[in-house]
């Protein structure tokens, strides 16, 4: 939702066209579920394989409390990253701004933080498996 109202276009320009619209909680929602179901899936099942392994498996309502303060870590991370790069990129001079530059600056931003959400989830999902595996009962 967030990354959607700072650049729609992100979704509407520069992704494949799947929607007739332009509001960003269309492409919100949309890309939100298009762009994240696989992702949750093969964690799923990494997950749910890791906990089939132990003698003893874990409940699926103690998994859940292990997953979602990682998501709230994701979250976080992606937001200050946009924060960031939107920062950093103000601080290029006036004269140096091409007319592009506001769309260009939210653009990188949106961007740089859905690039690094998957190398993120990724690295959490690992986390999570040795996680699951030495979990006491």
């Amino acid at each position: 939702m967030v990354t959607a109202n700072i650049a729609v276009e992100y979704f509407t320009v520069h992704h494949p066209h799947v929607v007739e619209s332009r509001s960003p909680w269309i492409m919100a929602f949309i890309w939100g579920i298009g762009a994240s179901w696989w992702f949750g899936l093969i964690a799923g099942v990494l997950l749910w394989w890791m906990n089939m392994r132990r003698p003893h498996p874990l409940s699926s309502r103690r998994i859940i409390r292990m997953i979602l303060p990682s998501l709230v870590v994701i979250w976080l991370s992606m937001m200050g990253i946009v924060a960031v790069v939107y920062g950093i990129a103000g601080l290029i001079p006036d004269k140096q701004r091409r007319v592009t530059f506001e769309s260009d600056r939210r653009l990188m931003a949106v961007a740089l933080s859905h690039y690094t959400e998957y190398a993120l989830s990724g690295i959490v999902i690992i986390f999570l498996m040795l996680r699951v595996s030495r979990a006491e009962k």
